[in-house]
């Protein structure tokens, strides 16, 4: 696999086509696992969401990338930003749109997504991170990043079944925390 925080990292700042396009590869294949069933006429399509974030993280990027999981970390983090503002231009609109809510326990990463949904996620992932950062990381990683258990697991560096219990308990705890539940 290519030494890709490396290749971030150069003071340098040539770029090396074969590193970019594989990297640039990488996260657009991530941007379309997200965006694969969202709904007919989404604004956005993976390239764009792909462009966007890249602009993002190179605005925000660090001195230096500690490693390949803190970049798709941020680039996940990029990407559900770029989801929740979209969504909210969408919701802001048009106020609602017919959809019908989906249970958060049914959801699928390839389901389409309300908008409603994208952003109670969105509202309550920053206290879940002050509680559990393992479990907010899994969750942008697949909810916002559309990423699967295998991924994440070698992303994190963590076992796949630690992360299907986290994923069990993140939904668990989204779920109280969106419905009001005293999370």
């Amino acid at each position: 696999m290519p030494n890709y925080t490396q290749w971030l990292n150069e003071a340098t700042g040539s770029r090396d086509e074969e590193m970019f396009s594989g990297l640039y590869a990488e996260l657009r294949q991530i941007a379309r696992g997200r965006m694969v069933g969202e709904r007919e006429g989404h604004t956005l399509e993976p390239t764009a969401l792909v462009n966007e974030a890249w602009l993002r993280l190179q605005k925000s990027a660090p001195d230096q990338w500690r490693d390949r999981k803190q970049f798709f970390g941020a680039a996940a983090e990029a990407m559900r930003r770029i989801l929740v503002e979209s969504a909210r231009r969408r919701l802001a609109a048009k106020r609602g749109g017919g959809e019908v809510a989906v249970p958060l326990d049914e959801i699928q990463v390839a389901a389409p997504i309300p908008d409603e949904r994208i952003l109670g996620i969105h509202e309550v992932l920053d206290q879940l991170e002050k509680e559990d950062e393992m479990e907010a990381a899994i969750v942008k990683l697949r909810f916002f990043a559309g990423m699967g258990n295998t991924q994440v697991a070698a992303l994190l560096e963590v076992s796949e079944r630690t992360v299907e219990r986290h994923w069990k308990l993140a939904k668990v705890w989204l779920y109280r925390a969106m419905n009001n539940d005293g999370v």
